[in-house]
């Protein structure tokens, strides 16, 4: 670490004793694209970087060559973004998150699990597109980063173009109409600007029967320029509802004779209705000041304010049958009798509605079983609310022609409270705040109370039960950073610490943990810290070789250091931070007819956690599996190219070939959530098992056609292999495997389950035209875009996992089959934009 510092600190020394040196100041020009046609593929074909060198041969040797600049995606972003999204690819194999996503200087990224809330924004196409891109441990202006990928997001009204635009899109996707309007005025001789923007999603059923989508995105941002200072306030959210899809067998695929079946419905009185909705609004307020103190001397403050709710609705029962059409007892493959299978068999493809959601005898159920009139169903909605409170502060010093420094601090507090509400009783009268996995304890026993504040209280619709507490996270962050240009290599070096703070605030009293379950815990501290240096040669203004290192840790993410967080405040007993080493070379050419990167990577990752929460048939309870020791490695190579020839076409490929293993043997912990008590522990076999849930081999190649006329099409194909599901811990432990059969192979049961090899066509089409021109040279203009996804109409397996449950004494792998995801087919999205 002492070499890192002291690598740190020669950077910004070296800067003084280094004369002078004017740089060449390029030209670079400002390309505004559609976001809709920057997500289907379009806005690759612009440039990708703005340093077209023009010395000459003979002028390179004693010239100072320009560096390696990006303010869109790099080219292998561009071009698989979207092409290999279908198969939830990741760079570099990283979790979600190594990704970072900020607005005004603020992450995105939340302290609870890591993920970027991009629902939050969603629809605002017209002005979210204003981005800059760090790809990898690339240098930044603004932050540290992360290591898969950076986006910097600016809002501010006088930073967007000026526009005024009416879109309609129309497709088969998750919404089938969107409709927006934005309008960005120019700043006014007062020094004023202003912008908004609206956004209208719906769609109803489509390729996934009984799935509907509502959403309503909204934008507002108010500039105020005045001296050297300019003033910034921008609102924004996405009031979004929509239903969930979920993963089936393939013995509900045969039983229907559809890949789209979806057990998450059924009728009520010949009407649809659907169980699995999915809410989101969290509105955002950002007040922002920049402040020129010098011509070399930049301060950039931003507040966040943010404060919203999410829930998922789902079915709950109570001392009654599983409401699920497709729980497995229900089906053929569980009844050994091959007779009494068969005749289920086919009873079940003659009543085909018995394999959807029977609601009507579920509220017959809840108004006939008891004679109060208690739920033995009822749809329940498990919801987080959260506050969050940002302030960032950033300096900017351009210290001298080749140096930059910046420094930042930030201060976030989030705040989330988790419960479950009631969304509908089904006919019910009422329910009790009873856990019903705690029922069996002992008769009488206070454990069946979910609130011993509040013992057998009585629930009616929007009351709160089964589990109610808060998160309060906060960390203090400090960061510095150094680029340093030279004519022929570019330094760069960062530095951050964090200081992070996690505390569980319990609101109820529960029956199974009554005496760290209430109140508020002790509160968890951790220190953490980053560093990354990088060096890049410059051979001349085409060719570029670098080579990026970085060593950082992090807290464990809160859902992964409580063991169930629901019911009480235990945490895991191996509370490290997680470390993460990672290393980077590569190549860039940038011509004017052939851009080619190359990037080698090699990352290490120590002490990660996870907790996994599932019914376990064996203690048939709610269990929490806590991982502790995770370690993983992943290596692979990223290439791209494009290749410009004369006619307008334009040839593109890119591969990322990589493998991505676990290393080490992880500790596990079992508590299951009516036993205040550990009931297991030990190690999971998994050394060399590979990291589960997306494509290790992915490749594209697309070819483009643009002419004069502006007309573009494209026509592309993604191939993608070495994907293997989420995998089921209980099948690669010590019992597991000591428990079998004399004639089963432990291998069998150890082995991942892989997914299929998967290869993707999609084609693209653009068209814009001027339909008005003024004397003045501006004009009206139509644009028309349609993208088509897997033109093949084929329905593949994107994705899924191994189920949860294990027939340990027999075996058997396929008693418990594998759950699968699966495209919809073939999706088009059709796009008309007016610009006035």
């Amino acid at each position: 670490m002492r070499i890192l510092f002291f690598f740190f600190g020669l950077i910004q020394a070296a800067a003084f004793a280094q004369p002078p040196t004017k740089p060449i100041l390029l030209k670079s020009k400002n390309q505004w694209v559609d976001s809709n046609l920057d997500k289907d593929g379009w806005k690759y074909f612009q440039d990708q970087y703005t340093n077209e060198s023009t010395l000459s041969e003979g002028d390179e040797e004693h010239s100072f060559v320009p560096s390696l600049l990006q303010s869109g995606k790099d080219l292998f972003s561009s071009l698989t973004g979207f092409s290999f999204s279908i198969r939830r690819f990741r760079m570099k194999g990283l979790n979600n998150r190594y990704f970072s996503q900020s607005i005004h200087e603020i992450s995105m990224n939340q302290l609870s699990d890591g993920n970027i809330p991009w629902a939050n924004w969603g629809g605002l196409n017209e002005v979210t597109s204003n981005n800059q891109y760090a790809t990898g441990l690339k240098d930044n202006e603004y932050q540290f980063g992360g290591l898969g990928n950076s986006v910097f997001m600016q809002l501010n009204a006088s930073k967007l173009f000026p526009q005024t635009t009416v879109t309609l899109n129309l497709s088969n996707r998750n919404y089938h109409q969107r409709f927006a309007f934005t309008k960005v005025w120019t700043e006014n001789k007062y020094g004023w600007s202003f912008a908004t923007s609206i956004a209208f999603k719906q769609g109803l059923a489509g390729q996934f029967k009984a799935n509907a989508f509502n959403g309503f995105s909204y934008f507002l941002s108010v500039d105020k320029s005045l001296k050297n200072h300019l003033f910034s306030l921008v609102l924004l959210g996405n009031k979004q509802a929509n239903t969930r899809t979920a993963a089936v067998t393939e013995e509900m695929v045969s039983l229907t004779g559809t890949k789209q079946y979806q057990p998450g419905w059924g009728f009520q009185s010949n009407h649809i209705r659907n169980a699995n909705w999915q809410f989101n609004h969290h509105p955002m307020l950002l007040l922002s000041h920049e402040y020129n103190l010098h011509e070399k001397i930049k301060q950039v403050s931003t507040l966040l304010l943010s404060t919203g709710e999410k829930f998922n609705t789902a079915l709950d029962w109570y001392n009654s049958a599983d409401p699920r059409p497709d729980y497995y007892r229900y089906l053929p493959s569980f009844l050994k009798d091959s007779l009494l299978s068969q005749n289920l068999l086919s009873h079940l493809q003659l009543n085909p509605t018995q394999l959807q959601i029977n609601w009507d005898h579920m509220y017959w159920i809840n108004q006939n079983s008891t004679p109060d009139k208690r739920a033995r169903y009822l749809l329940e909605e498990r919801v987080e609310q959260s506050k969050k409170i940002v302030l960032n502060t950033r300096y900017r010093i351009q210290l001298s022609d080749h140096l930059l420094l910046s420094f930042q601090g930030q201060f976030r507090t989030e705040r989330y409270t988790y419960f479950k509400r009631i969304n509908d009783l089904l006919g019910a009268a009422y329910s009790i705040n009873w856990n019903q996995f705690a029922e069996d304890n002992l008769p009488g026993n206070t454990a069946i109370q979910n609130d011993l504040n509040h013992p057998n209280q009585i629930l009616r619709v929007g009351d709160v039960f089964g589990y109610h507490y808060q998160m309060n996270l906060r960390q203090w962050l400090m960061m510095s950073q150094a680029i340093y240009t030279l004519p022929k290599f570019d330094f760069n070096a960062a530095i951050e610490y964090t200081a992070t703070s996690y505390q569980r605030v319990g609101k109820y009293r529960n029956g199974v943990f009554p005496q760290n379950s209430y109140g508020a815990s002790i509160p968890n501290y951790f220190s953490n810290y980053q560093i990354k240096m990088g060096v890049t040669y410059k051979l001349n203004g085409r060719n570029y070789f670098y080579f990026r290192t970085a060593y950082l840790t992090k807290p464990p993410l809160v859902n992964d250091l409580y063991i169930s967080p629901r019911i009480s405040s235990l945490i895991q007993a191996d509370m490290v931070n997680e470390a993460t080493f990672m290393n980077e070379l590569g190549y860039v050419l940038n011509a004017p007819s052939l851009k080619i990167t190359a990037n080698a990577y090699w990352v290490r990752t120590y002490h990660a956690m996870d907790v996994m929460s599932f019914y376990h048939d064996g203690y048939q309870n709610l269990v929490n599996y806590a991982l502790s020791n995770i370690g993983t490695k992943m290596m692979g190579l990223e290439l791209s190219m494009a290749y410009t020839m004369p006619g307008g076409l334009t040839f593109s490929a890119a591969m990322n070939a990589g493998k991505y293993i676990y290393q080490r043997r992880p500790n596990y912990s079992v508590m299951a959530d009516n036993e205040p008590y550990i009931s297991e522990k030990g190690v999971l076999y998994i050394d060399q098992f590979p990291i589960t849930g997306l494509p290790q081999l992915a490749l594209y190649s697309g070819l483009a056609y643009r002419s004069n006329g502006n007309i573009f099409l494209n026509l592309s194909g993604s191939f993608m292999a070495n994907q293997w599901l989420s995998f089921n811990p209980i099948r690669r432990t010590y019992d597991a495997a000591q428990n079998l059969p004399a004639n089963i192979d432990a291998q069998l049961i150890t082995q991942p389950s892989a997914l299929p090899n998967a290869l993707i066509v999609d084609f693209s089409a653009g068209y814009s035209c001027r339909i008005k021109k003024f004397r003045d040279g501006s004009g009206y203009y139509l644009q028309f875009f349609l993208g088509v996804n897997n033109v093949l109409n084929q329905s593949i397996k994107t994705g899924g996992f191994e189920q949860l449950r294990f027939d340990t004494p027999g075996g058997d792998v396929n008693k418990f089959p594998n759950k699968y995801y699966y495209s919809p087919g073939t999706l088009y999205s059709l796009s008309i934009k007016c610009k006035l």
